[in-house]
């Protein structure tokens, strides 16, 4: 089944690739339930595996406040035509590690040689929308994941609490993850950038490739990296078109 980033509470790189390969977001789960919690290091999700979609989008709903029950930080969809895809976090972070020690100035380039090489090209655009209006959201880029519209796979964060007592998200906001897998295929990450706005999602999205974070890139970082590898904005036409 399809293993996903992001839940890794505070445990370090080096600890996340002893225990995990890299996770396949561009895989399908199918077969078995409609619905399955799954967990592979940090990550817990509840999966569609296929089925009554109306019926597990509404009994998985991101807003509900009962998700510690459900023990899951995340909702996961795969979009059924994606291909599987591999790599190796240990052998990138080792590779990462050396051109750190060396003389070679770490810069996005020489980041993204070390993702082609070991196959962690997967990226995803990024939205953030409040819980009042998160399950809305969360339908349209769920159906039009499981409908090949969009990358390779989706996910969104839950209400769920950590031991902690933290919030996987911060405050009443969550967090939408729509997966490429290629983050270097331009072509193909802007293709899913018109979908979503094509289906109505109208906020500032950022792209982010994933290789940034097993490697702890973040905004804040001594390489002067640009997380956000794209940005884009919705184009309103002007002066407004008459009707």
């Amino acid at each position: 089944f399809p293993l996903l980033p992001g839940w890794r509470g505070r445990a370090s790189s080096r600890d996340y690739a002893k225990n995990r390969v890299l996770p396949r977001d561009c895989s399908m789960a199918c077969g078995g339930n409609e619905a399955s919690v799954e967990e592979e290091g940090y990550s817990r999700f509840v999966t569609f595996h296929g089925g009554d979609l109306g019926k597990f989008l509404n009994l998985h709903k991101p807003s509900d406040p009962s998700w510690n029950k459900k023990n899951a930080p995340w909702v996961y969809f795969g979009n059924p035509s994606a291909k599987n895809i591999g790599g190796d976090v240990g052998k990138a972070l080792q590779k990462w590690e050396e051109l750190q020690r060396s003389s070679v100035k770490v810069t996005a380039e020489r980041v993204k040689e070390i993702a082609v090489e070991t196959n962690i090209t997967v990226g995803k655009w990024m939205i953030f929308k409040h819980r009042t209006v998160i399950d809305e959201v969360w339908q349209k880029i769920a159906e039009a994941t499981v409908a090949g519209r969009l990358g390779c796979s989706s996910k969104v964060s839950t209400t769920y609490q950590s031991d902690t007592g933290q919030r996987n998200k911060i405050d009443d906001n969550h967090v939408i993850c729509v997966y490429t897998d290629n983050y270097a295929d331009t072509d193909e990450v802007m293709r899913v950038e018109r979908e979503l706005r094509s289906i109505g999602i109208n906020d500032v999205l950022k792209y982010k490739p994933d290789i940034y974070t097993h490697f702890d890139i973040y905004v804040e970082n001594p390489y002067n990296i640009k997380v956000s590898l794209y940005i884009t904005h919705k184009i309103i036409a002007w002066p407004p078109l008459k009707i």
